[in-house]
């Protein structure tokens, strides 16, 4: 029997305790005999005193009952009423016989005795001596020299009529039935002045005289506990109750009970035992099984019932414990279920995508991999919000539920859009089948309260031509989808140089991020020459980024990663301090040219920004009108009310404003009359050709008419030849700019060539 087992420690705990307790008893019994037999005898003596009591009350409310009976009693009240004495006699006799009493008594209305009636018939006057209450319906009495129990009616019919007394005498009779309720033996005595009338008593002549010093008390007299009880005391008669305990039984019964005692404490130990090996084995075998259970749970194992037969705390925990199997199971399998597909759609999600591409590589299946995503899925988002598209998606779901073969996996992932898993189809056939899908959810669809027409693009990835890895493939059709297009080319298959540009674009973006603190960021400048003074009062700054590995790195192929990651908003701040940093050593050496320099649609979306450069104007103290701001019309066209309200607030400032590439965006005349510009700018796009293109020459013709008739400068930028700058100077251009003029250069380059050039193009 190991100790370790729960069964051997409650066995060993319960048997012990028991020991413990059962040792400890018997030798504080052994040990304090005396003094318990006293004790014993003491509260023998007082519940016995106390019963005495009560007895004698409940034999009084007995009588009353019993006295009630008969004042109740239509005819006795008739006979009472109308004087039939011996009507009334008769009565009383009877109740008296009927209830064992001694005496019975008819008192009138004032309190004058008419009839008294012994029990054994005759009916003589009775001398009541002496009279104190016991209780609210029973008294003490001494009538003609006895001591008795007086209960007493109220005779009523309605009015009071008198009063019926049953009187039961305190003798050896009353004294005997006490002594077998109690337990202790009773003397009753009556006296009068100090001399003994009467005295009943359970004891022999020989016991010794039972006295207490006051009522109550108990005192120890010749092997016996006594206490004495005053019952009345009137007019020198007295009535005791003396009762005693003998202490000799008592301690007789101690030593009887040494001898049971040990018998006791030998079978107890012995009963123990067997009980504590019933009662361990029917709690450690539960708990066992409840232990087996809960390991079966823990290792995933939720098939088997856990099940007590049994209707106790166990049995309960058994019933709780299978409710919590059920619920995990229910959960685990929501957990698993929700973890494996998309809530939204109820398709598999990416994960079940990726773990069958593994299995299909694995087992040697080739197939197709296809990436489906909305084109117009961020405009519809921020037109007509979440739960339009939630509509759309889900009923896009449902157009292309039984059209696809049944052996492709259709599966959502937010943000991705539609995987296909094409598995064991060739390329051709899988563009195929895109094609139709794509086609199936172009088709018109009620959405909500509108009827729209979607337009989807696709990219798919062959494997294992293109590779074996599921991560990498479904990096891949993702890159195969931004190279997708709306009409003939909204399905792309990979190609690996498309890969490689993917790349570069992913770690410009990233490096972009870092550019500044790495110090590998520069301003150039490229003069705008005014062409009715031919100075040049005014440069372009324009960024340069020169990557520490990769080289240098043109505008237009990081400016549109900056737009797209957010990296924007630090290069604007960047190029505004370097801006006013040069501006300040320029004006302090007596150089005085006005800067213009690129924003964004992000800056503009900024309410603080305006806010931000006066800041730095101030901090450099330069004056606003040093600085230029040029916004494109596809950057103000994003937000026109927030970008009109960032331009009030820059040219209230002094800063000048003017549009930049005007011609390449679709903002209405009625938008650029609201912008508060100073200059247009017309794109290169227009001026690059001018001389041999007719077309171009009619927009830049009419775009500088409008403009001077809408009170502004026009400048053109791309001059690459003489031809042009005549043709704009002759159409009264305002101010040009372009690589015929100069390129972009640096700061100290600039100022070499502003003194070689000074006065060549007057």
């Amino acid at each position: 029997m190991r100790l370790g087992y729960l069964r051997t420690r409650l066995i060993l705990t319960s048997v012990g305790l028991l020991a413990l307790v059962l040792g400890a008893v018997f030798v504080v019994v052994y040990t304090a005999t005396d003094l318990s037999a006293n004790r014993q005898a003491q509260k023998q003596l007082q519940v016995g005193s106390n019963v005495f009591s009560n007895l004698l009350e409940a034999r009084a409310h007995e009588l009353v009952a019993a006295t009630e009976i008969l004042v109740a009693d239509f005819g006795f009240r008739q006979a009472v009423a109308t004087g039939d004495q011996p009507t009334i006699r008769s009565a009383l006799l009877n109740q008296v016989i009927r209830i064992g009493a001694d005496q019975a008594m008819l008192f009138d209305a004032q309190g004058g005795m008419r009839i008294f009636s012994v029990r054994n018939g005759d009916s003589v006057p009775g001398d009541v001596q002496a009279l104190q209450r016991l209780s609210d319906q029973a008294m003490i009495a001494i009538i003609d020299d006895q001591p008795y129990l007086l209960v007493e009616a109220v005779v009523k019919a309605p009015v009071v009529l008198g009063q019926v007394a049953m009187a039961f005498s305190l003798d050896e009779e009353l004294a005997l039935e006490l002594q077998k309720l109690t337990g202790l033996e009773i003397r009753f005595v009556s006296s009068h002045a100090g001399n003994v009338m009467t005295s009943f008593s359970t004891l022999t002549d020989s016991a010794p005289e039972m006295r207490a010093a006051d009522d109550g008390d108990m005192v120890e007299t010749e092997g016996y506990l006594t206490t004495v009880f005053t019952l009345l005391e009137q007019s020198e008669y007295r009535v005791e109750a003396q009762l005693a305990s003998p202490l000799s039984e008592t301690l007789a019964s101690f030593d009887l009970l040494k001898r049971e005692l040990l018998i006791i404490t030998l079978v107890a130990l012995l009963a123990s035992s067997l009980l504590a090996v019933h009662l361990s084995g029917s709690l450690a075998r539960p708990v066992a099984q409840l232990a087996e259970a809960a390991t079966r749970i823990g290792r995933g194992d939720y098939t088997g019932q856990v099940q007590l037969d049994r209707n106790d705390e166990l049995g309960l925990l058994a019933e709780r414990i299978d409710a919590m199997r059920v619920g995990i199971a229910e959960r685990e399998e929501l957990i698993v279920h929700n973890a494996l597909h998309d809530p939204l759609t109820g398709l598999p999600n990416v994960g079940v995508v990726r773990e069958q591409l593994r299995s299909a590589i694995a087992g040697g299946q080739g197939g197709v991999l296809a990436q489906c995503n909305l084109l117009t899925a961020d405009l519809l988002l921020k037109a007509r919000g979440q739960d339009f598209m939630d509509t759309l998606i889900r009923q896009s779901v449902a157009s292309l539920e039984g059209f696809l073969p049944a052996n492709v996996l259709l599966a959502w992932q937010p943000g991705s859009g539609f995987l296909l898993l094409l598995k064991e189809r060739e390329l051709e056939e899988a563009v195929v089948i895109m094609d139709g899908a794509l086609a199936r959810l172009a088709q018109k669809m009620q959405v909500q309260d509108i009827k729209l027409s979607s337009q989807w693009l696709a990219g798919l990835v062959a494997w294992p031509q293109h590779g074996r890895d599921p991560q990498e493939l479904l990096r891949q059709a993702s890159i195969a989808l931004n190279d997708a297009a709306p009409g003939a080319e909204r399905i792309a298959v990979y190609q690996a140089q498309s890969d490689q540009a993917y790349q570069r674009r992913i770690r410009l973006a990233r490096d972009l991020r870092y550019a500044a603190q790495h110090h590998e960021l520069s301003a150039v400048f490229q003069p705008k020459l005014d062409l009715a003074s031919g100075e040049v009062r005014q440069v372009e700054a324009l960024m340069r980024w020169q990557h520490s590995q990769l080289g240098m790195i043109r505008p237009d192929e990081f400016i549109p990663l900056a737009e797209q990651t957010g990296s924007i908003t630090m290069l604007t701040e960047w190029m505004i301090v370097a801006v006013l940093s040069q501006l300040r050593d320029w004006i302090d050496r007596g150089i005085h040219l006005q800067v213009a320099m690129n924003l964004s649609a992000r800056d503009l979306d900024d309410p603080e920004f305006p806010r931000r450069v006066e800041r730095m104007l101030r901090a450099q103290q330069i004056s606003p009108d040093y600085l230029a701001l040029e916004v494109t019309e596809s950057a103000v066209m994003r937000d026109p009310q927030a970008s009109i309200d960032s331009l009030l607030v820059l040219r209230d400032l002094g800063i000048s404003l003017s549009v930049d590439d005007y011609g390449t965006g679709y903002s209405s005349l009625a938008t650029l009359k609201s912008l508060p510009v100073q200059d247009l700018k017309i794109d290169k796009s227009f001026v690059l050709q001018l001389a041999e293109n007719s077309d171009d020459a009619v927009i830049v013709k009419s775009t500088i008419e409008l403009a001077h008739n809408m009170g502004l400068r026009v400048i053109a930028e791309g001059i690459e030849n003489a031809g042009s700058l005549a043709w704009l100077k002759a159409r009264h251009c305002d101010v040009v700019q372009g690589y015929f003029i100069s390129r972009p250069l640096s700061a100290a380059d600039l100022e070499r060539w502003m003194d070689e050039t000074r006065g060549t193009f007057v």
